[in-house]
């Protein structure tokens, strides 16, 4: 695990988690605030789900035969004491049957645990004061040596069983020695100590084997944990992500935010945080469990907020100072960086009344979704900005047609009237003025009504472009006599926000050729070349130089600027058998 320290605005250490295990371990990288007087010993609060730990079994070697057949031997061997009669023989072979009998119903678990190791301490005990009584190394009983040796070994190990077996052997010998002599004493002592010996190293070799097993067994079972939570994790991520408004609504994207939020972490207190550009502020756009939560400038930010945006990453507080939150009773807190397209678009705060309340898991939930929730705001802004901007543009050139056009023959019906009634004073015929008059404010009720279609006219959910188009055009046959041509085969549609800019593009330059051209033709051709869609318009006119256009007339530097949002290519240019052309070459992808 690679990890660093960092100071944290109070002063405090904070640990910086890469990873949250090593290995195999499978997590979302975090920041995590953390005392360190608090920390585990490795800086990383495991907060998982993990499976009870594994001891070592050997479910293999039961030691009931072992047992049965040591007092079967000692029986055996003290049968002539027994026919005799001799009370320590009887007493001592009642209790190690008993004993035998209780071991083998109910077996000492093989594990080092110390009550385990008293459990063998006790009973080698018994052994040896059962031997003593009856003989040191001529009892029959020395026999129980042996499955004690065995317990000893397959519980703790080799070394353990060696210490069991080497006390009773001591204890005997001296014994023994007493009452036999040196030489005698020492040749059985020597005997079962080898005995013993095989006995120990025999079990503490499979002891080794089950620890080892059971290492494996807790390493695989504690991976497929992790797999199992990070798949876990991934899928509800997924599911989230699919679940994303399809809308560029803001208001829309902001509630869909919260809604998944708190269905997937449990909280006190939410907000959603939107950075104002033009203030840099972070407005609360949306809440839960807080009233009118405070806008905060960047720099001046709640402590859990500036972690975040200076870490780029989720950051977890499990004991909240109280100004380090935005609600004044939280006690912990989650806090993340929504961003898109590597700009900070909003933060968001999750906390707690209760300290220590968010695991891992839930930091990492809200790691995952920053970053398309993010994406999802950023474009609905986006989009509604483009929406204003065009809408802008669009009262722009209806008050320009309503001024150059509408405007003038107005003015030309204002001279009219006067002229009227200046022939109407003198007593002239009228009917020849009045019935220009009349052709005069026929003319204008066209232009009006052509401007009102023209805004009406727009690409939509359920009309594309080259529907639009088609009808536009047709409109422009009726009203101007110009023939028009259409060809638009770009194939799967565009994204409606680029389909709308270039239909507005398109159209300012079929309105242009319309009015300025003095053609007779008006060709539209939309085709595909791999990820780039091109519009082409035509005319048979004269030509852009013979109009002795502005370079900001006729909307070319509306045009111009939707093009340049579209991050496409715009060419203007006269043709050499006569006529203009405008050229739109737009790449797929994300409007600027």
């Amino acid at each position: 695990m690679a990890d660093t320290t960092d100071s944290g605005l109070d002063g405090q250490e904070y640990e910086r988690v890469s990873n949250v295990d090593e290995g195999d371990g499978v997590s979302w990288p975090l920041v995590e605030r953390r005392r360190r007087d608090g920390a585990p010993p490795d800086g990383v609060d495991r907060r998982r789900s993990r499976l009870p730990h594994i001891s070592p079994t050997l479910t293999a070697a039961p030691m009931w035969p072992f047992r049965i057949a040591a007092f079967a031997g000692a029986l055996i061997r003290a049968f002539p004491e027994l026919r005799e009669h001799n009370t320590t023989f009887l007493v001592v072979t009642l209790l190690a049957g008993a004993y035998t009998v209780v071991a083998s119903l109910i077996p000492v678990p093989y594990r080092d645990e110390p009550d385990i190791r008293k459990r063998i301490v006790l009973e080698q005990s018994l052994n040896v004061a059962a031997v003593i009584l009856t003989g040191a190394w001529t009892s029959p009983f020395v026999l129980f040596f042996v499955p004690t040796g065995m317990l000893a070994g397959f519980a703790v190990g080799e070394i353990y069983s060696i210490y069991v077996a080497g006390a009773a052997v001591v204890v005997t010998t001296v014994q023994h020695v007493g009452a036999v002599g040196i030489s005698a004493g020492m040749q059985d002592a020597v005997l079962w100590t080898g005995l013993l010996m095989m006995v120990a190293f025999t079990t503490g070799l499979a002891h080794r084997a089950a620890v080892d097993a059971a290492k494996t067994q807790q390493v695989a079972l504690d991976r497929v944990s992790r797999l199992s939570e990070a798949n876990s994790l991934l899928f509800s991520l997924q599911r989230v992500a699919q679940q994303l408004p399809a809308s560029l609504d803001l208001e829309e994207v902001l509630d869909s935010t919260v809604s998944r939020l708190r269905s997937m972490v449990n909280h006190d207190t939410l907000v959603v945080y939107i950075l104002e550009p033009s203030t840099n502020t972070m407005n609360p756009a949306r809440s839960h469990g807080i009233e009118r939560p405070r806008s905060h400038r960047l720099g001046h930010l709640p402590r859990g907020l500036q972690m975040a945006v200076d870490a780029a990453r989720t950051v977890r507080i499990d004991k909240l100072e109280p100004s380090d939150g935005v609600a004044l009773k939280s006690q912990s807190g989650l806090y993340g960086a929504l961003r898109a397209r590597g700009s900070l678009v909003g933060l968001v705060a999750i906390e707690s009344q209760q300290p220590g309340a968010f695991a891992n898991q839930q930091a990492e939930i809200v790691h995952g979704l920053s970053e398309p929730f993010g994406i999802a705001i950023d474009n609905a802004r986006m989009f509604l900005s483009i929406g204003t901007l065009a809408a802008d543009e669009e009262r722009k050139r209806i008050a320009r047609d309503l001024h150059d056009h509408v405007g003038s023959s107005l003015a030309l019906i204002g001279f009219e009237v006067d002229r009227v009634i200046s022939l109407a004073s003198n007593g002239s015929d009228l009917s020849t003025p009045l019935d220009e008059l009349r052709r005069q404010v026929s003319s204008v009720v066209t232009e009006v009504r052509d401007t009102l279609y023209d805004l009406r006219t727009d690409v939509t959910d359920t009309r594309d472009l080259a529907a639009t188009l088609k009808e536009f055009l047709v409109r422009v046959e009726q009203r101007s006599g110009f023939r028009t041509e259409c060809d638009i085969a770009i194939g799967e549609r565009l994204p409606l926000v680029l389909e709308r800019e270039a239909w507005q593009i398109v159209r300012e330059s079929i309105v242009n050729a319309e009015r300025h051209s003095q053609g007779t033709l008006i060709r539209v051709r939309g085709y595909r070349q791999n990820n780039t869609v091109v519009f082409v318009v035509r005319d048979n006119g004269v030509g852009l130089e013979a109009t002795n256009a502005r370079p900001d007339s006729y909307g070319l530097t509306g045009m111009r600027e939707r093009a340049t949002r579209l991050d496409a290519d715009l060419t203007l240019r006269s043709l050499h058998e006569g006529g203009t052309e405008m050229r739109l070459e737009l790449t797929e992808g994300p409007t600027r």
